[in-house]
């Protein structure tokens, strides 16, 4: 069993109408063990809308989070799945934050993100964040958010990889593997998530694991594609004016992709 995934980041209408970038990155990708099991790692960040340098960091801890968790599956399998294991994805971040701030010669806060995180091998599956956005997950035929979005001290805040209190905010779960995850920043939530309740909003998210479910290989870049133009649609935009990242993987047989954005 392997993966079909599909992923993209999109800059919001209130960029776009400004000509800024697209602050959100994303990376996933699917790898094996040494024993041949496959795993799924994928990672959503998204850059601080008053950060300077906020795209980079993003890319940054989504390109160092990658390395970090490939290292790990690829060479020690499911015993690599742990809190430690997100605990060493944060420090790498942190530390490529630390040496592009230097070269920028601005403080860390100018490339500060949030970052979600998720590596499924085949019965366990380790879960972290940092801020919002949310990592949602299908057990036993429902979908739900493994963390509710983390706010800060005040309204539209939240928590950073580069705040020095990081460490102090960043949620770990390891559980059962799944079949199906779902990762969005913060600028789907609304969509995404029922906040009355602290819920997905499974209505959002179906229509395109059905459509996942049935895909082949070769319709995966037709399909992230497909993704992207929704992502920018008018329906979206009308709903949400900020960057957004998706990401969408389910479990089939003799599946898989490899990406980032």
């Amino acid at each position: 069993m392997s993966w079909a995934v599909i992923g993209s980041s999109v800059v919001g209408s209130s960029h776009s109408q400004s000509a800024s970038l697209c602050q959100d990155s994303c990376f996933y990708h699917v790898t094996s063990d040494v024993d041949g099991n496959r795993y799924l790692i994928a990672l959503a960040a998204d850059g601080a809308g008053s950060a300077k340098y906020g795209e980079i960091g993003s890319e940054i801890a989504c390109e160092a989070g990658g390395r970090t968790l490939l290292a790990a599956v690829e060479q020690s399998g499911e015993e690599a799945l742990s809190a430690s294991l997100a605990s060493s994805v944060l420090d790498a971040v942190q530390d490529g934050i630390e040496k592009a701030a230097r070269a920028h010669e601005v403080p860390t806060r100018e490339l500060a993100c949030t970052l979600l995180g998720a590596v499924i091998g085949p019965t366990k599956a380790t879960y972290f964040q940092v801020g919002d956005g949310a990592i949602v997950v299908r057990h036993d035929g429902a979908l739900a958010p493994v963390f509710w979005p983390e706010s800060g001290e005040y309204a539209n805040m939240t928590y950073f990889v580069t705040d020095t209190s990081a460490a102090e905010h960043l949620r770990c779960a390891t559980q059962d593997a799944t079949d199906e995850v779902a990762l969005f920043t913060d600028g789907l939530q609304r969509l995404a998530l029922v906040f009355a309740t602290e819920t997905a909003h499974e209505p959002f998210f179906e229509p395109m694991f059905k459509v996942l479910r049935a895909s082949s290989d070769e319709q995966t870049d037709e399909l992230c594609s497909a993704l992207e133009r929704f992502l920018g649609s008018d329906a979206i935009n009308e709903r949400t004016d900020d960057d957004k990242t998706l990401i969408l993987a389910t479990r089939k047989s003799g599946a898989g992709s490899v990406g980032s954005v």
